[in-house]
């Protein structure tokens, strides 16, 4: 994957994040091989698994909620 593809992932993957998206990005390298439609499907489940936790925890008050500053950490 050349710097330039590299930058433009990058570069898609902030406009989702600032617009309050999760984003996660396995290069073909890091996949080594594996489906990345099996590897997405997995993540998935995980992630609505990890969501369901957080929100759990700010609803019971275990965990404040995000401030502004938490979410636009990735602007500065």
């Amino acid at each position: 994957m050349s710097e330039t593809d590299m930058s433009k992932i990058v570069y898609h993957s902030r406009i989702l994040e600032n617009m309050g998206c999760t984003v996660v990005v396995f290069t073909p390298e890091e996949l080594r091989g594996a489906n990345p439609y099996h590897v997405q499907d997995r993540l998935i489940e995980l992630g609505w698994e990890v969501i369901e936790d957080i929100a759990e925890d700010i609803e019971t008050e275990r965990l404040a909620p995000p401030t502004d500053e938490d979410w636009n950490w990735a602007i500065k």
